[in-house]
């Protein structure tokens, strides 16, 4: 006689009890199986979870101690992938430059590429590589060489106006301390918004602004290699406490919020080109021009990758450095003397970086800081070997910028704060930093970045001193590194949140200068008018 069951089973009751069925048949497997494809040293992986739960908060800092176990080059199990992590410049140049063609793929995640980019694409710096891709790469990559980059330098020195004009308002010229936070990414976000839509935002309060910001934060999280168990574990993307109000049910509202001011700049744009009341700029002129190659979905993912990559990368270099300089006023003063060695105390000027110790300075800051600890990871494309071990095609690898930065083969005195080391011979044919990636995927807005930071540095040095904050409390902040970050989990790391001084070194200097600067702007803005009619 065939007995029932003393309670009926719930839709629920049922899916756990598949979940349980199912993890126990994974563990069985993963106990018979522990050895995997790639036979590189590495700490030892839990069934089902891998080394997810021992990588902890920051993994780029666990990965960099482990590298001292296993050499710079190991493996770690995560969930059901496996991935190779590089950790030393000289392996790095082994693998990503002497085999830059194998190792110039991306790797797909399912949480960023499923579903926050599902309706708008990818960004070119997360685009496994193809034939599309290549055509974005190289579109992007014209757009922002070397030659084009100094036509921009109008727009960054605009966006630095507003910068200083606002510093020197915002603080009560100097006497009140502020969190810099929201005025270096305003910065950063308007000059590629410029350059790619020949749109800005006009104010730090701007809701358009913290919009951006925000979801940006967001997605960032989602880029992460760090932050979504679910992109190694397919089983958990089925717990409800993921799906319904978690981790999928979030990265739907970040990607509904992006489409809506992703679409709301390029319409404006569009209908600006419609009306011939555009301003030259690279979505723009993509869209004038008859025999481009790109399709929709292509010229979406560089409209994408410019918003985001300043914010990414540029913006928080620049947070970092500001709180680490206000607490170190024998930087500033070693800046400030280089460019009146240079300028004979004339304002800098931005046409070409003349002040080594102002660049040497803000490679300094990207090396120091690693923004962005784990680059954006690699996929093999074809098989490939690092010192007799195979790595096959398709694998997962990670460059840990934060160790190669912290290398001491590579760099002398990894732990010091030293401008100087890029002002030594031997740094001439070396790559400075490993911020921007590594070889043939190295992230093709480097040049403009650089020249927005060497702007920056120069003119917020030369009419400010950084000092801390007065008010008792604000004073004394973190700024390290390994300590300061308010999200080790995410992609671009920012430091948690501070205030600052931007003092003026002379009232009259900074005041005249604004006068001066928007009364050429409004001259050449009326020339260009004039032009047109």
């Amino acid at each position: 006689m065939q007995q029932s069951l003393p309670y009926p089973l719930s839709s629920l009751d049922t899916n756990v009890l598949l979940v349980l069925v199912t993890v126990g048949v994974v563990l069985i497997v993963s106990s018979l199986n522990t050895g995997g494809k790639i036979k590189l040293p590495g700490p030892r992986p839990w069934p089902v979870v891998g080394n997810l739960l021992q990588i902890g908060e920051d993994a780029a800092i666990t990965y960099a101690e482990w590298a001292k176990v296993y050499g710079p080059v190991f493996k770690v199990v995560l969930g059901e992938r496996e991935v190779v992590v590089v950790n030393s410049a000289a392996a790095a140049k082994e693998l990503f430059i002497d085999q830059g063609s194998t190792y110039i793929s991306r790797p797909m995640f399912h949480t960023f590429h499923k579903v926050v980019s599902s309706t708008a694409g990818f960004t070119i710096g997360t685009s496994p590589w193809d034939e599309s891709c290549k055509r974005k790469r190289k579109a992007a990559a014209t757009a922002l060489n070397r030659v084009y980059v100094q036509t921009y330098v109008p727009i960054i020195d605009s966006e630095t106006l507003s910068l200083i004009e606002e510093l020197y308002k915002d603080t009560d010229k100097g006497r009140l301390a502020i969190n810099p936070f929201a005025y270096l990414q305003r910065l950063a976000l308007n000059v590629s918004l410029v350059v790619n839509y020949g749109s800005r935002l006009d104010k730090v309060g701007d809701g358009l602004l913290k919009e951006i910001v925000e979801v940006e934060t967001e997605v960032a999280q989602f880029r992460s290699v760090s932050g979504t168990p679910s992109d190694y574990i397919p089983l958990l993307r089925y717990l409800p406490s993921l799906t319904r109000g978690g981790t999928k049910e979030k990265a739907v509202e970040i990607r509904k919020r992006r489409d809506r001011y992703m679409n709301l700049l390029l319409d404006d744009l569009k209908e600006r080109v419609k009306k011939g009341t555009d301003i030259a700029c690279i979505t723009g002129n993509i869209l004038k021009d008859p025999e481009a190659k790109l399709n929709d979905m292509e010229l979406s993912s560089i409209c994408l990758s410019m918003v985001s990559a300043g914010l990414d990368t540029l913006a928080n270099t620049l947070i970092w450095s500001m709180g680490f300089l206000a607490k170190h006023p024998e930087i500033q003063e070693k800046a400030y003397r280089a460019m009146y060695d240079v300028y004979k105390g004339d304002i800098p000027d931005s046409s070409e970086e003349k002040v080594d110790y102002i660049t040497a300075l803000h490679k300094e800051c990207s090396r120091y800081f690693s923004i962005i600890k784990l680059s954006l990871p690699r996929a093999t494309l074809g098989d490939s070997q690092y010192r007799g071990v195979h790595i096959p095609d398709g694998t997962t690898v990670f460059l840990n910028a934060y160790a190669i930065h912290n290398d001491e083969e590579r760099y002398e005195d990894a732990k010091a704060f030293r401008p100087e080391r890029y002002l030594e011979k031997k740094e001439e044919n070396l790559q400075a930093h490993y911020s921007f990636g590594a070889g043939r995927r190295m992230c093709a807005g480097v040049h403009l970045a650089n020249r927005e930071m060497y702007i920056a540095f120069c003119k917020i040095i030369y009419f400010f001193k950084i000092l801390p904050s007065d008010v008792k409390g604000e004073e004394d902040f973190d700024i390290c590194p390994e300590t300061a970050c308010a999200n080790p989990r995410g992609l671009s790391h920012a430091p948690k949140d501070f205030k600052i001084r931007f003092v003026p070194r002379d009232r009259s200097t900074i005041e005249e200068w604004i006068a001066s600067e928007k009364n050429r702007a409004e001259l050449q803005m009326a020339a260009e008018i004039k032009a047109r009619i």
